[in-house]
């Protein structure tokens, strides 16, 4: 055993230059397979990358048009614009929070009129074992679906399915509280349960396609007066902070308002910057 000692502290000895260098090689390699914020916090303790996230949020603004049929067939202007940040307030996990604001601009009977006006507020903060809270608080008219103001404030939970460098699957389930003011006049306030499922794939060259699935049931009436939200559609990177989207949207009400149709679509095409 002494003899085993004595060998092995001649060994440390002759190759003690070149520890340091052995160490910091396989330092180099295990940042390769670790996050940027794993990089900055654990070796340059200088950088701050939550910080750096906070200060500089993700903003797009998207021009083009859209191909409306259901309660209208027409061919709408539309404009949308999304603000997107990260912060870190809960057990030092970063929340997701992100603003986005639309409308589709059309004539009706040779007159210009807002046929939608959309803003819509979510927030999500991961948990441990792929668990999130979230919460979305959602504003709509829309005078063709006979909606004067349409309020929807929602809570929940969800979980991440799967998730890697290419593709995550998302489900949420929660309460919400809705308001509706027609604009045939009256309106009438309930309690809904929320369902949401959200597909994203990014493909060659920072491409993405991505397909979400909302729905909303009645309380007081599940078996009836329920909504579905379908939303599919394709990002194209154009050249640098420039895209191209491609989306198709279905709304499906099986109790709407009286004189209104169950279904509309619509199919857009836009040019968006990032910024």
């Amino acid at each position: 055993m002494k003899s085993l000692v004595i060998f092995l502290s001649f060994i440390v000895f002759l190759y003690a230059d070149e520890i340091p260098k052995k160490i910091k090689d396989i330092e180099i390699n295990t940042m390769k397979y670790l996050s940027t914020e794993d990089i900055q916090n654990k070796y340059d303790p200088t950088k701050d990358a939550k910080k750096h996230i906070r200060k500089k949020p993700y903003q797009r603004i998207e021009i083009g048009f859209s191909n409306t049929s259901g309660n209208t067939k027409t061919t709408s202007l539309n404009a949308n614009y999304t603000f997107s940040h990260i912060a870190t307030i809960l057990m030092q996990r970063q929340m997701h929070y992100t603003f986005e604001a639309s409308a589709f601009l059309a004539k009706d009977d040779g007159k210009r009129t807002a046929e939608e006006y959309k803003v819509f507020f979510n927030a999500k903060q991961p948990l441990p074992g792929k668990w999130l809270s979230y919460l979305s608080l959602g504003w709509l008219k829309n005078i063709f679906q006979n909606y004067a103001n349409k309020v929807d404030l929602s809570v929940g939970m969800g979980r991440v399915l799967f998730k890697d460098q290419k593709q995550s699957f998302i489900v949420k389930l929660g309460p919400a509280i809705n308001y509706e003011n027609y604009d045939s006049g009256g309106d009438s306030s309930y309690a809904s349960l929320n369902e949401y499922l959200e597909y994203k794939r990014f493909l060659y060259d920072k491409n993405r396609f991505y397909c979400k699935v909302g729905a909303k049931e009645n309380f007081s009436d599940m078996k009836n007066d329920y909504e579905v939200n379908v939303l599919i559609g394709f990002r194209f990177r154009i050249v640098k902070k420039f895209h191209l989207v491609v989306e198709y949207n279905a709304f499906y009400d099986n109790k709407p308002s009286e004189g209104v149709g169950k279904t509309d679509t619509k199919s857009v095409i836009r040019l968006g910057y990032n910024f």
